[in-house]
């Protein structure tokens, strides 16, 4: 009973901002719109066989060769231990099943590697990107 007055909320606020007028906007007028902020320095991610590959050293489970690991969202590490590490939800697929979880990623040299998320707070879980 319970999920049906959840899920009705839920479905009830996607049609809202379906159906919310965005203010028009003119060629001549001004807007009143801050510009978005400018973001730090872009992200750099592993691509998927690179965070595959990482995440399964971490997991200690390179004998699944035919893994898959999805990032999801990725944010900036809190209290990163190595320049340049990133937080991600991931989704790890092997044969039909999925699991997700959050790993940091960081450059060893040439080789990423994967370890636990110091950023759980940060990220949303489940994380919607991973969907």
């Amino acid at each position: 009973m319970r999920y049906t007055v959840i899920l009705s909320s839920l479905l009830l606020c996607s049609a809202c901002s379906e159906t919310s007028s965005q203010p028009a906007v003119t060629p001549n007028a001004v807007s009143t719109i801050a510009p978005a902020p400018a973001t730090a320095a872009a992200l750099v991610l592993p691509d998927a066989k690179e965070a595959t590959q990482a995440f399964l050293v971490m997991m200690d489970m390179q004998e699944y060769k035919n893994a898959e690991l999805k990032l999801g969202t990725c944010i900036p590490a809190v209290d990163a231990k190595h320049p340049g590490q990133v937080a991600c939800g991931v989704a790890l697929k092997i044969g039909a099943g999925t699991s997700a979880t959050q790993a940091d990623f960081y450059r060893r040299g040439n080789k990423w590697v994967a370890q636990p998320s110091s950023s759980q707070d940060k990220l949303p879980f489940p994380d919607p990107k991973l969907r």
